[in-house]
């Protein structure tokens, strides 16, 4: 029996190096088989990507520009991917933390039981199942941290495409170029301010959103 708890012991450590290297790697998980579920529902298999040509126009001669900070700032669509994104991130680190003291508990009462050295093996191995499966909990939200940042990256990749497609509707060959400034990245470096249609293009996003978000509820 000695040698079946040295052995459930060596299975316990090398647990619990698991879990801790996955709360502690900076990638925090979810709320068990529901969350799962949630999670697998919302994220779809990614459509391939359309060329958006513009149509060709005859040059006029004229240039805007976008502010990409305040695009991101005042776009409704990025506020609901920001809160969606803050919210099912600390589901995720909420339920892994909680995870991590029930793990934490079970160790110290498999540690309890092999010092007193009068447990029952069954006793012994159930315990070790149940450590096991908390393991096996760790790794699920693992993947369901995985799946909200790819999740997240592909809206990101649909706003940019949206935006793309209404700049090509709402240019309606006004500009021969519009291009882009962020304080971060300032591959503009100085642009008139009448040049700028960054109002007009958040007026017109936030709109086409609105619309989307109540022919979805209908």
């Amino acid at each position: 029996m000695n040698r079946i708890f040295i052995s459930l012991n060596a299975l316990l450590l090398i647990a619990v190096a698991f879990l801790f290297y996955k709360v502690y790697s900076g990638r925090p998980e979810s709320n068990g088989a529901d969350e799962t579920k949630k999670e697998t529902d919302i994220t779809t298999p990614a459509k391939p990507t359309q060329v958006i040509k513009q149509a060709a126009t005859a040059p006029t001669g004229k240039i805007a520009y976008v502010n990409i900070d305040r695009l991101n700032e005042e776009s409704l669509e990025i506020s609901d991917l920001v809160s969606e994104s803050k919210r099912r991130k600390e589901s995720i680190e909420a339920s892994m933390e909680g995870l991590n003291m029930k793990y934490q508990n079970k160790v110290e009462e498999f540690q309890l039981l092999q010092k007193g050295g009068i447990a029952p093996k069954s006793e012994m191995e159930a315990k070790a199942r149940e450590i096991q499966g908390i393991e096996q909990e760790a790794q699920n939200k693992q993947l369901q941290m995985d799946q909200l940042t790819m999740d997240m990256n592909r809206k990101n990749e649909s706003f940019q495409k949206t935006v793309r497609e209404l700049l090509l509707r709402w240019n309606a060959g006004r500009y021969d170029y519009i291009l882009s400034y962020s304080e971060a990245v300032p591959t503009l470096l100085l642009g008139n301010s009448t040049l700028e249609v960054t109002d007009e293009v958040i007026l017109e996003i936030n709109a086409e959103y609105k619309q989307r978000k109540t022919t979805r509820k209908k």
